[in-house]
């Protein structure tokens, strides 16, 4: 799939300004391999279990549909038991992916398709490591350095992560095809349940989006650039506006053609 195509437009500008606060990258990265990596591995493979084709064979499945599309191999994903819905990339070297067993129980093929395509293209775009990476560093600046020093560099790269989480929107959509499956995911994420998401009007939910954006001043403005992950409203306003944009349409039928 081309780049182009579903990069938010604003991605890789920011993500040069957020680059060019971050020092020591490639030792916080050397560090993590060889020794938070190696922590984490035993409590991963004895606490969770792989997806393989004899083991959720339709999540398998998927993932093979996936990475056969942009002609690479899967990354590992394992299932966790939990209660809550939740998809997220990690690692550096040597990324993986988890997912709740709640999740592949509830939800649809395609929504599922959307939420394991937003983590293969993260890993895939590098979003994945650097988002490890700046994790790593935040936990070693918070102990070893005053409170705040890290602030800039934070709200940076929380400013790229959001757009890159657009982005990643935008390639799940194209990757399951369906519109209503990937605007059905987010909201499913948001309110933990299939009957509750099914009684959202989306006009009305895309509606706080401008109540957000009226919240404008010093600390309604520093609250929001602290978030790493855009609100829900704004990711489909988003994912609806790319949908029906040019760019979009032109996406999907490529895709699909």
């Amino acid at each position: 799939m081309d780049r182009k195509s579903f990069v938010h437009i604003l991605q890789d500008a920011a993500f040069e300004k957020y680059r060019d606060g971050v020092s020591f990258q490639k030792d916080i990265e050397k560090t993590y391999d060889e020794t938070e990596y190696k922590i984490r591995r035993p409590d991963l493979l004895g606490k969770t279990v792989r997806v393989t084709e004899k083991q959720f064979g339709n999540v398998w499945k998927i993932l093979k549909e996936l990475y056969a599309a942009e002609g690479g191999s899967p990354v590992p994903v394992y299932v966790y038991e939990e209660y809550f819905y939740g998809a997220e990339s990690y690692g550096i070297s040597a990324p993986w992916i988890e997912i709740s067993a709640k999740t592949i129980a509830d939800f649809t093929e395609e929504e599922l398709k959307f939420v394991l395509a937003r983590e293969v293209y993260k890993i895939a775009d590098g979003v994945t490591k650097q988002k490890t990476m700046m994790e790593e560093r935040f936990k070693l600046i918070k102990k070893f350095a005053p409170d705040g020093m890290e602030e800039v560099s934070r709200h940076a790269f929380n400013h790229w992560y959001r757009l890159a989480n657009y982005s990643a929107d935008a390639y799940g959509y194209l990757a399951c095809g369906n519109i209503k499956a990937a605007v059905h995911a987010v909201l499913k994420m948001v309110l933990n349940s299939i009957t509750l998401a099914e009684q959202l009007d989306i006009r009305e939910f895309i509606a706080q989006a401008s109540e957000i954006n009226k919240l404008d001043d010093v600390t309604y403005n520093h609250t929001k650039s602290d978030e790493p992950v855009p609100y829900a409203p704004h990711r489909i306003q988003n994912l609806l506006a790319y949908a029906e944009s040019e760019r979009g349409m032109k996406a999907m039928t490529e895709r699909m053609g």
